[in-house]
This record gives structure tokens, sequence and C-alpha cells, in this order.
């Protein structure tokens, strides 16, 4: 195992790190999991030397301890004290620092742990970082370390690439800011454009969701496997994937899921082989191109161009239509509506109807019909029965 620079801390992470109890996990069922092969390759992969694992979100499983017991038995006979583990908060759950103070003693306790080593907020975007802004973020955050919670706490972002700068500005001590940077990401919330601010304030940055929970490697479009097929790579597409990320000298870790990548130890031993042998000169100009035309078959796939612009916004009725038509092109991206569908429960856009006041389609730059799409996701993924009152911020979006 390799190792990189840490961002400020005295520490040296591996390139490859762990990710559990996330929306792959979420959405599988119940007959498609098998915890001993994850025990497996979880501790196979701290053998090797992966020394971070992120422990997800267990409240987002409508049986958390369940969910859940796999992760404690791989951490078990002594493995927790091989790696460093973060705990996560769903910022959007933060209404004040009693709320944060709870949130990390619940998963603490639910973990086995003394304290955790990272406290991850998780899903900080523009909207939430105005609640945790008013909650007083800031001073919460060295507090936490000094009574002894958490070493170090750090955030999990998504949105535009510039909404980092006032974050930043606000808390300069972040541990590390994790961002999705998988090829469909790459300038897209917020891609490549968040190591401009990581260097400025010499922060880490660990990358996830390097295939979209998984999708990258299922159901894949006759294009991209032409591309793989014609092209000069001397390596799979989940080496290619990997790779890619890696390549960024600004990226610490790439953070692997058990479920999507390591669910066994024939796939740890794959990536891990394969993190192992990496040379960042050995990714060139052909890895690169085919980087950027599997990029472009994805994209050539969506049903509506949207650049998230937000033009659209603010709706009067309270409707995110940016991000439902995010989700309805990622369903016809990767030819799966499972997740599509229940991203947008768990997000409660089922809980608005569009009013049909015309105001996004008017202000859409791009004229894409937006009244119509937000009327269709609504009768197309809206669920009779009400999902449990789980928050999905912080998973792959």
């Amino acid at each position: 195992m390799k190792y990189r620079r840490f961002g400020k801390l005295d520490w040296m992470i591996s390139e490859i790190s762990l990710g559990v109890l996330r929306l792959d996990e979420v959405v599988e069922e119940p007959c498609e999991r098998n915890d001993r092969e994850r025990i497996e390759a979880i501790r196979y992969a701290i053998d090797r030397g992966v020394n971070y694992i992120n422990l997800g979100y267990p409240f987002y499983f409508e049986e958390p301890e369940t969910a859940g017991a796999y992760v404690k038995e791989a951490l078990g006979g002594g493995y927790r004290d091989k790696v460093k583990a973060a705990v996560n908060i769903p910022a959007n759950e933060a209404l004040s620092q009693r709320d944060l103070d709870n949130a990390v003693d619940r998963q603490v306790g639910f973990f086995g742990l003394d304290k955790a080593d990272f406290c991850v907020i998780d899903g900080v975007d523009r909207t939430t970082w105005n609640t945790l802004k008013s909650v007083e973020i800031a001073s919460w955050a060295p507090r936490v370390a000094d009574v002894g919670k958490a070493e170090h706490v750090a955030i999990a972002f998504h949105d535009d690439a510039h909404y980092l700068k006032e974050i930043c500005s606000a808390y300069p001590d972040w541990a590390f800011i994790q961002i999705e940077l998988s090829i469909l990401d790459y300038t897209h919330h917020p891609g490549v454009g968040a190591f401009t601010f990581s260097k400025e304030l010499d922060c880490a940055v660990i990358a996830t969701d390097i295939t979209k929970a998984g999708r990258l490697l299922k159901n894949v479009p006759k294009e991209v496997g032409e591309i793989v097929d014609k092209s000069r790579l001397k390596m799979e597409r989940e080496a290619l994937y990997l790779s890619w990320a890696l390549s960024h000298e600004e990226v610490s870790s790439v953070q692997l899921s058990v479920q999507s990548e390591l669910r066994n130890i024939e796939s740890a031993k794959k990536y891990l082989s394969h993190v192992e042998q990496f040379d960042s000169n050995d990714f060139g100009v052909w890895e690169k191109l085919a980087a950027a035309q599997i990029r472009e078959a994805y994209y050539a796939k969506r049903d509506y161009q949207c650049t998230a612009c937000r033009c659209c916004m603010p709706c009067p009725s309270g409707i995110d239509a940016p991000r439902i038509v995010e989700l309805i092109n990622n369903e016809k991206m990767f030819s799966d509506q499972k997740i599509s569908e229940f991203q947008y429960n768990m997000e409660n856009h089922q809980n608005t109807q569009c009013a049909q006041c015309g105001v996004c389609d008017k202000h859409c730059p791009k004229r894409i019909p937006l009244q119509k799409i937000v009327s269709g996701a609504y009768e197309k993924y809206r669920q009779n029965s009400p999902l449990p009152a789980r928050s999905l911020v912080g998973f792959d979006r």
C-alpha cells in the first residue's frame, strides 16, 4: 500500500480507503447481501494497509442494528485499532449544536467506539450551509474535539465549487473535504474545481463514488463498451475509474464502497493490486481520452442537457427542479430506476406538487420543459405508502 499526505494533519492516509453503509447498501435486496464476504473484504483491505474507514450513517436503514452488524464484527478482534474511523452527521438534520452533539454520541455508541477519529458533516451545500452557519458550526467544530467526541471535523460537499470559498473561510481547519469524483463528475458539483480551495488551505481531499454507487459497472451502454474495446487501454474499466481519480495529485485517498467495489475477497484483491501498482505517470493521453469519451457517451444518453445553472430557482412551491431533472437523467444514463426512485422519496420531493405557475419554464435558458418533467416524476416516482423519515444527505447525488 502507498500513502499520501493528508493536508495539515501529521498523518499519511492509504491511497485506498473504505466506505460502508452507503446508498448502494440501502437499496439492495436482502437476498443480495453476504455479510461474511464483506467482513473478509474489509479485514483483507486493512491487513494490506488500508488505514481509514468511513462508517456511513446506519440510521438511513429501517433496521440499523441489522445493517451495521457486519461493520461492527469486521472491526472487532483488534481491527478497529488499525484504522482511523469517521462517523457522519447529515447536515440537514443539524438544527442546533445539541443536535450535533447527540448525533455524534449516537453513532459513537452505535459502533461501540470510545471516540471517533473524524466527524464528517455530510451533505453540505449552499442551502444546508446556511443552517450550519445559524448553529455556529465554526464554534462547534473545535469544541467537539476538545471534549473528546471526535479528533477532527470534516465536510462532505456537493454543490458548485465556488461555495467552498465561504465555507472554508468560515472555518479553515476542516480536516478534509469529501467530494464525489467519478469520471462523470469532472466539472460537476464540485468536480476538480474543489482543488482550487483545497490547495489554498492545504486541506486534504477524499474522493468517493468513483463508480456512481456501482452504476458505472452495471447495464453498461453498448457505446461505452465499444470505447473500451477500441481504445489502447491496458486496463479494465474498474482500474480506469480508480486510476482517473488517483491521477489527481490533490486527492489524498479514494474511498471505495464495500458494497459496490470491495464486496468480497476477489474484488478487494483486484482493486488493491491495482492501486499498489499504480503510477500517475502511466495515466497518459490514451487513458485520459478514453475517460473523456466514456463521459460523453453517458452524457449523450441523458434526456435533458441540464447544467444545473439554477436559473429556474427558487420555485414558488419549493420544488428543486434541477435535482429532479438530475434523477431523471441518472435513470436514463444508468438504466436504473430503483436508485432514482428511492432518492426522490427519501429527499421528500413527493411532498410538493407542481402548481403549474410556469416560472421555471420561463426562466430556463435552455427551454427545458421543467413543468412537464416535475409533474412526470411525481407520477412516476411517488410511492403511495410513506417511507421511513430518513434522509439521504451524503449519498450519491
